[in-house]
């Protein structure tokens, strides 16, 4: 077939010459006959004439893109070339004939016997019209009859040519088409398929046995010794022992490629007709042996293993233990993304998906896709059984079947793994946490902490009773409890218990949630704010426990102090309040008692005295003082100043607390506007100061920005209302603008109730 086209290229060339040979041999014996008859020449007429006919033959030769038109296209313009040149001489010629059959001839070179046909047809139309015209067209001065016989030997000389060029154009087409047919097997066949010589370079090559050289172009490869197709030691070695046995040879290739892999089945045999040329095939096997190898592995090994194509569709290949990991079967034809839609969120299913793309470029350090692996442990739920696990996905890309790259994964349970680093991390967590609150208690004051415990049992016993309490709706009992888990935060936080108090904070922004709720409050929930409560309680006893522990390691010096509040350990209690708020919100405080009376103190009600003076300095401290800067700028000094005097009353039978700071006093406006935001307020209101006062006594009402340890929660001052009104008490309040507040507080004398 080689053989054939080569002849057909050379035939056309020859063709292509002679054509050229011939239009300079009319020129030339058009110019020695007329020279030598001593005929005169119109040389302005014929030198044009002459370069005109180059120029169209030379064009029509080098663009015709066809090449069978050049049988009809190439002697043509010759044809009327010369009859042009005949008409200009007055026909004084013998040789038309002999040109008219050359160009019969070199239109039979071209090889295609209907463009023959129609130039002979249109030629021999041509020469009768202009015989009629001028009977001495092919011999000079001679009868009809010999002119119309001359006219008949050409003709027939031109239908034997005719004839032998439909001979010679049946058995080129055959050839063609065979050709033609043997290329299109080549472009479209999956094999790597070439054709050698017997010099073992490549006479055909399949395009897939081109890509292997990394040429797209087979025609590229053309006339290339075959072996330098196969790139590779262990590829070349086997190509060059194939040749060595290319008559009758067949052998199975195992080599890697690209760090993959693969296998071949090779096969040679020799070319017919005595040809020492060959025809190479191999079959890519490599699909075929990664199934069988994965048929083996899928069934015994404990992990999932799977591929996916381009559009994340599960194969038909998986292992039989995947089915039980994802709790799901007949897997072939689901999307992956599918599977795992209810374990991520939209936006890590986008990520995903991202990230199996890059897998399939290939075109990233798989070191750099493992890091950014998103799948690296998944929670996986079905949402179907309900079934959850924890998986770990590795990726990578296989080459299969016509080429198309997969995505093979591999699954690992790590659930058990996992589960045991996180109980892991939460009992080392759990035993820092421990040796913390034994640091924190050693450093509490017995007699501060004995209050601490006496008070938080108090809240706890409250918050028991409002559960219990039917009357009561949720949204009621919420306020209530949160009241008493935010001064049992205060407490801590204040004494130092950080590790306690971040734990009380975590349950009064539960309770905060549930407060906030509209409509009804599920019972789970309920439910569950009672089993946070009792974690609570827990932690209490948990303190005893670890008092216990220090006396005895303390050889019991360490005894908690029974005996009554007094002054010493109140303002101590509120001195620590004031240094604890004004560091952790960087301000300067001063805490200043003046007037504290003992017997007020030992006389009133000592848990609501401490309860509602440190609810107060911390509003002071978030609300108040402003930050060392401003006061800089509006002229005070740094330092802010809250002061305290309690004393009693002229008949004994109550205790008078007054309560000042230096602060920027009330902020009406900014109360206003968070009050009728929260319709606690109408709108004409706004200017009503008694109003907004009772506004910032109300529950969740705070105008702090951000909520923090200390305050933004809007459930100081509400707390501090429901604790003196449940002892009969009152508080006033008065505020000038920027100078600070003033809190007048009465009780009556008693105890705590």
């Amino acid at each position: 077939m080689a053989l054939k086209k080569t002849n057909t290229t050379k035939t056309r060339k020859i063709a292509n010459i002679t054509s050229i040979v011939l239009y300079f041999f009319i020129t030339a014996v058009f110019i020695f006959e007329t020279t030598i008859a001593r005929m005169p020449i119109n040389y302005v007429y014929a030198v044009p004439l002459m370069l005109l006919a180059l120029i169209v033959l030379t064009v029509i030769i080098r663009n015709t893109i066809n090449h069978y038109k050049l049988a009809f296209n190439v002697p043509f313009a010759l044809y009327l070339f010369y009859t042009a040149l005949m008409i200009s001489f007055d026909w004084k010629t013998n040789h038309y004939l002999l040109v008219y059959l050359a160009l019969c001839a070199i239109s039979c070179i071209y090889s295609h016997f209907n463009r023959t046909l129609t130039f002979i047809i249109i030629v021999n139309i041509i020469n009768a019209v202009l015989i009629i015209n001028n009977p001495d067209i092919y011999s000079f001065n001679i009868p009809l009859f010999l002119t119309l016989l001359n006219w008949g030997i050409s003709l027939f000389a031109s239908i034997i040519m005719l004839v032998l060029a439909r001979a010679a154009t049946i058995h080129l087409d055959r050839a063609l088409e065979h050709q033609q047919s043997f290329m299109d097997l080549l472009d479209s066949t999956e094999n790597y398929v070439a054709m050698v010589n017997e010099q073992n370079e490549v006479v055909y090559a399949s395009k897939t046995l081109s890509q292997l050289s990394n040429t797209e172009d087979p025609s590229l490869v053309q006339g290339r010794p075959l072996i330098d197709l196969f790139p590779g030691k262990s590829l070349k070695l086997y190509a060059g022992k194939m040749l060595k046995e290319k008559d009758n040879y067949a052998e199975d290739w195992e080599f890697s490629l690209s760090g993959q892999k693969r296998y071949f089945k090779a096969a040679s045999h020799g070319l017919r007709g005595g040809s020492s040329g060959a025809l190479i095939s191999l079959y890519d096997m490599t699909h075929l042996a990664e199934r069988d190898e994965i048929a083996v592995m899928k069934d015994s090994m404990k992990i999932g293993l799977f591929f996916m194509d381009s559009n994340f569709i599960i194969q038909d290949h998986y292992s039989r233990y995947l089915e039980e990991m994802l709790s799901d079967t007949k897997l072939f034809g689901k999307l992956f993304t599918d599977i795992i839609s209810d374990s991520v969120s939209t936006n890590e299913l986008n990520a995903i998906t991202d990230y199996f793309k890059m897998v399939l470029e290939r075109s990233y350090d798989q070191d750099m896709l493992d890091d950014i692996n998103p799948l690296h442990e998944l929670h996986y739920v079905n949402k179907t059984t309900g079934d959850r696990k924890i998986f770990q996905f590795d990726f990578a890309t296989v080459e299969r079947g016509k080429g198309e790259v997969f995505i093979l994964a591999t699954v690992y349970d790590i659930t058990i793994r996992v589960e045991l680093l996180q109980r892991l991390a939460e009992e080392e967590s759990r035993r820092q946490e421990e040796m913390q609150a034994v640091f924190e208690l050693i450093q509490v004051d017995p007699g501060t902490f004995n209050d601490f415990m006496k008070d938080m049992e108090y809240e706890l016993s409250t918050i028991a009773n409002i559960q219990k309490n039917e009357a009561l709706s949720a949204h009621e009992s919420l306020v209530k409890i949160y009241q008493s888990v935010h001064a049992i935060k205060s407490n801590a936080v204040i004494l130092g218990l950080n590790i306690f108090g971040k734990k009380v904070h975590n349950l009064e922004s539960r309770i905060k949630k549930l407060r906030e709720m509209e409509g009804n409050v599920p019972f789970a929930e309920m439910l569950n704010l009672t089993m946070e409560i009792e974690k609570i309680i827990k932690e209490k006893e948990g303190f005893k426990d670890t008092i216990a522990k220090l006396q005895t390691y303390a050889g019991g010096n360490r005894t908690a102090v029974q005996e009554k509040q007094n002054v010493k350990v109140l303002l101590e209690s509120l001195s620590k309040t004031t240094s604890k708020a004004a560091n952790d919100l960087e301000k300067q405080i001063k805490f200043i008692a003046t007037d504290i009376d003992a017997d007020a103190i030992d006389k009133g009600p000592r848990r609501v005295m401490k309860e509602i003076l440190m609810q107060l300095i911390r509003n002071s401290a978030v609300h108040g003082i402003e930050s060392p800067d401003d006061r800089k700028a509006k002229g005070k000094n740094e330092t802010g100043v809250v002061k305290l005097s309690i004393k009693l009353s002229d008949d004994k039978n109550y205790i008078l607390i007054r309560f000042i700071d230096d602060g920027q006093g009330l902020n009406y406006k900014r109360i206003a506007e968070k009050a009728l935001s929260r319709k606690l307020i109408k709108k004409e209101d706004i200017t009503n100061k008694d109003m907004l006062i009772k506004a910032i006594f109300s529950p969740g009402f705070s105008t702090a920005e951000v909520e923090g340890v200390h305050g933004g929660r809007g459930i100081g001052l509400n707390l501090v209302r429901d604790r003196i009104k449940e002892i009969n008490g009152s508080i006033k309040l008065r505020s000038e603008d920027g100078r600070g507040v003033i809190f007048l507080v009465t009780l009556p004398v008693g105890e705590d109730k």
